[in-house]
């Protein structure tokens, strides 16, 4: 159903959600079939967030007819909710002086790092934090739509219509509310004319360095094509020249025609004070089973070494990681959790042994805990790797005791096939496929596809190459890696395959 909502996108936001201190609660586990939340608050209102976000993503698999295959276990996002904004900048340092929650995409351990959450009630709009959780999520989700390299306008669009989701106390779910948030910069910022936001190549050429309203205009254009119901079939059409590769400028032309009509329609749009939203009947909405549990002591303990090692540690810091970490896994030696999170911090810090030690000592209490059996083949393959050639039997009998508790985790299917290619043999097929199957289970793991390619380049499969590789082309956020890409691409391209050297020669 198309609801109508009032739009504030004539008027300039400029307030800021402000979250009250809350009281302190107890570290409490939410666990849900596609989400892992780690939370210092009560369980009402873990439960509460982590339902948000099962809704969400059931609401839009509903959207897109999708069916809800399931999640591995280690494959879901591991959400942990921080006590506020500045915890979150403190952890992400990037410098952002308004950021309120970010993101990290990798196979078997993709999270997310939000403020607390609002109340334990359903709110109609989110808080920003969590805004941004849901606009990441949905560039996670469109990886499982889209397998060609989507425009930068279009993957940006799609995340900001996504991300403003409405969450109603009688199950339904709203999409596609206006971005308000956008506002002040659709008004204000430096504008982007239409011709260069449709082409990556021109955005990117061209953008200054002054904050300019490409995510706004991105917004407005998907919005518009979505739900306006002015230009129907045009999204469509549009999306299907592209993966019949027409390229972003010709394949806009095509299915747009007139660009100049265009815009002048989208900047009407832009001033209209109702928009359509799509509203899913809780009838489409699918609950999920939220099991919620208490951290034990060492769990709650080691809880801040576990998220510094999730968001990457440099040199320095992993010195700093792994001394809290020892300091806190002393009281604990028994608990697979606090040991599996010391082996993480050890590995991180170049001590192979140490890490080897840690997650054997949480296999020795739980030898089902799949974390600590990835841990240690960690160890084993660098072992391996830094020369001790006798290793690699016994780094692929840790990725198959991995591969055992759980076959559908990314991280042991992929590794089987590193086995191979770092002792330098030729990876047999159904190291192959369980690549493949990898990148399947987490396309949006940038290295398994990286690594896939290049054994499809090797192996002369150009063109399937060209395919795993398309989605890197267009990069939302690094252009190293659409360069990389290409140039991974323009190597193959000029190198003859087996076969065709003697047409080359000739």
């Amino acid at each position: 159903m198309v609801r109508g909502l009032r739009c504030g996108l004539a008027i300039v936001l400029t307030a800021l959600v402000a979250w009250p201190s809350a009281a302190s609660a107890d570290w409490h586990e939410a666990s849900s079939p596609n989400f892992l939340v780690y939370a210092d608050q009560d369980e009402k209102q873990v439960r509460a967030f982590t339902d948000m976000l099962e809704r969400y993503r059931s609401a839009m698999l509903a959207l897109y007819k999708m069916p809800d295959e399931p999640t591995s276990p280690s494959n879901r996002l591991t959400v942990f909710v921080m006590h506020d904004a500045g915890e979150v900048r403190k952890l992400s340092a990037d410098g952002r002086r308004f950021l309120q929650g970010f993101y990290q995409s990798r196979a078997g351990g993709s999270v997310a790092f939000i403020p607390r959450v609002q109340s334990s009630s359903q709110r109609e709009r989110v808080t920003q934090g969590e805004q941004v959780l849901l606009h990441e999520y949905a560039h996670h989700f469109m990886y499982s739509l889209f397998s060609g390299s989507a425009p930068l306008w279009f993957t940006e669009g799609f995340a900001e219509f996504y991300s403003t989701a409405k969450f109603e106390k009688d199950g339904s779910v709203g999409l596609g509310l206006p971005a308000s948030h956008r506002a002040a910069e659709l008004m204000y910022a430096q504008d982007v004319p239409l011709e260069m936001l449709l082409s990556t190549r021109k955005y990117r050429e061209n953008a200054s360095r002054r904050y300019d309203a490409f995510y706004g205009r991105s917004w407005l254009l998907f919005h518009y094509l979505m739900l306006s119901g002015d230009r129907p079939g045009q999204l469509s059409d549009y999306l299907d020249r592209l993966n019949k590769g027409e390229g972003e400028d010709a394949a806009a032309k095509l299915a747009f025609g007139d660009l100049a009509k265009l815009d002048d329609e989208i900047t009407r749009y832009m001033k209209f004070r109702r928009m359509s939203y799509i509203n899913l009947d809780a009838s489409r909405i699918t609950s999920a089973h939220i099991r919620v549990r208490p951290l034990r002591a060492g769990e709650a303990a080691i809880l801040p070494v576990m998220m510094r090692s999730k968001r990457g540690v440099t040199d320095e810091t992993a010195a700093e990681v792994l001394e809290l970490a020892r300091a806190i896994a002393a009281d604990y030696r028994d608990d697979p959790f606090v040991q599996t999170a010391l082996a993480e911090a050890e590995f991180d810090a170049g001590n192979t042994a140490e890490a080897l030690a840690a997650a054997d000592r949480a296999l020795a209490r739980d030898p089902q805990a799949i974390n600590a059996l990835i841990q240690r083949m960690y160890a084993l393959f660098r072992e391996a790797e830094d020369g001790n050639d006798g290793l690699w039997s016994q780094v692929r009998a840790a990725v198959a005791a991995a591969n055992q508790v759980e076959n559908d985790n990314p991280i042991p299917l992929s590794f089987f096939y590193r086995t191979f290619a770092a002792e330098g043999k030729t990876p047999p097929e159904i190291a192959v496929k369980g690549l493949q199957k990898a990148l399947m289970l987490a396309p949006y793991d940038i290295g398994l596809r990286i690594t896939l390619a290049r054994h499809q380049i090797q192996t002369d499969d150009k063109e399937t190459a060209r395919k795993t590789l398309a989605p890197l082309l267009n990069h939302p956020h690094d252009t190293q890696l659409a360069e990389l890409a290409r140039q991974m691409l323009d190597g193959a391209a000029a190198t003859p395959a087996k076969g065709d050297e003697a047409d080359a020669a000739s």
